[in-house]
């Protein structure tokens, strides 16, 4: 049986074997790909520079076209419909090219930081836009694994939605609490401690990080309560506890899913000036050497 699921492709573990083995190749043929063309753009300039031309043409058109073709990683993602290959493919690419363009930048410049103040800022908004694909790279290998070790599947834009709804369903259950046990000792204690949790996403950084400090923090103001309350406070307390630690999941959620989508507020503005910058840049050094 396990032999027929393999053969019709239905085999979660062969197929997830066959896809890694896919994109082992086809990152390996990109980075051949990649030194290919650094060699050639090495001797090239070389030969450049000794037949008393300028070697940094040579280095800085490639540069350019490096740059210009790194941008359509974000026109394939608009492109889904198109056989223009998978994206996992083309952020293998991206990643490459990203690599080779530091290698090109540094072979270019021949410094970590130019003297002029337009090639400073090209310098910045270069810098800009790698540190921020390192980042990104990372945090797409790391979060998305930290987001499956978590309860539930939450859509980032519903998230809002679901915390106003428990933070209601606990004001509520508080109100029951108060009128069917004639005590408002838990509704003193939501407002002086509780309230404050449910009001909005907390403990962002520690849930980044993987701290469990949030769940430690709730533990916490629900033992130092527990112990004043008698049987039917109790059942209540229990009931909060547990959608205290529901909203604990989803800021969780929040916390890495916010961070998965606003680095690219970053890197990709930053990537357009990069291009205006650099196409500015390529039409003046043009016109001069003319």
């Amino acid at each position: 049986m396990a032999e027929l699921r393999i053969l019709a492709g239905t085999d979660p573990a062969a197929t997830q074997k066959a896809r890694a083995k896919r994109a082992l190749r086809t990152l390996a043929g990109f980075w051949l790909s990649a030194i290919v063309i650094w060699a050639a753009v090495t001797a090239i300039a070389w030969y450049t520079e000794r037949s008393l031309g300028r070697a940094s043409v040579v280095t800085g058109y490639v540069l350019f076209a490096v740059i210009l073709s790194l941008g359509f990683f974000k026109v394939r993602k608009r492109l889904l419909v198109l056989p223009l290959g998978t994206v996992r493919d083309w952020m293998l690419g991206h990643l490459v090219l990203g690599t080779l363009s530091i290698a090109l930048y540094f072979q270019h410049t021949g410094s970590l930081w130019p003297e002029g103040r337009y090639e400073q800022a090209i310098a910045l908004a270069f810098y800009v836009v790698s540190l921020s694909g390192v980042a990104g790279y990372v945090l797409q290998r790391i979060l998305p694994i930290r987001l499956a070790h978590l309860e539930d599947e939450v859509i980032y834009e519903r998230i809002p939605a679901e915390l106003d709804a428990l933070r209601t369903q606990v004001e509520e259950l508080i109100l029951v609490a108060v009128r069917e046990l004639r005590s408002d000792t838990l509704g003193r204690y939501y407002s002086e401690s509780l309230e404050w949790f449910f009001w909005r996403p907390r403990f962002l950084l520690a849930h980044l990080v993987g701290s469990g400090r949030s769940a430690s923090w709730i533990r916490s103001r629900i033992s130092a309560l527990r112990r004043y309350l008698n049987e039917g406070e109790r059942a209540y307390l229990g009931r909060i506890e547990e959608l205290a630690l529901r909203k604990s999941t989803l800021d969780a959620h929040y916390s890495l899913q916010s961070v998965m989508k606003f680095w690219l507020f970053i890197h990709v503005p930053s990537a357009v000036l990069l291009v205006l910058l650099s196409t500015w840049h390529l039409l003046v050094i043009h016109i001069y050497i003319r």
